[in-house]
């Protein structure tokens, strides 16, 4: 059998998907913090990433923090305090 491997990216999608319906279900502001959390999640199952993987996932999460941000009618600046977690959680 083919087994598909789990990358960084693949692993931060999962997350961010459960937590997105988590909040959902809650109905509560969690929508910002989601994204640290969910970083370091990546970090915990992927201590070894390189430079270039965490610029990765960083742009992934912007990337996906502006998609977040238009489809909900929020600033993108509400989620500025979560991509400095991020950045910092990255070392970036």
């Amino acid at each position: 059998m083919n087994e598909q491997v789990l990358t960084p990216g693949m692993y931060l999608q999962a997350r961010i998907t459960q937590k997105t319906r988590e909040v959902a279900a809650r109905h509560d502001a969690g929508l910002v913090a989601m994204w640290p959390e969910a970083i370091k999640e990546v970090m915990a199952e992927f201590p070894n990433l390189s430079a270039e993987q965490r610029a990765n996932l960083k742009g992934n999460v912007q990337g996906q923090v502006k998609l977040l941000a238009a489809r909900t009618g929020r600033s993108a600046h509400d989620f500025t305090p979560a991509l400095e977690d991020v950045a910092r959680i990255l070392g970036s």
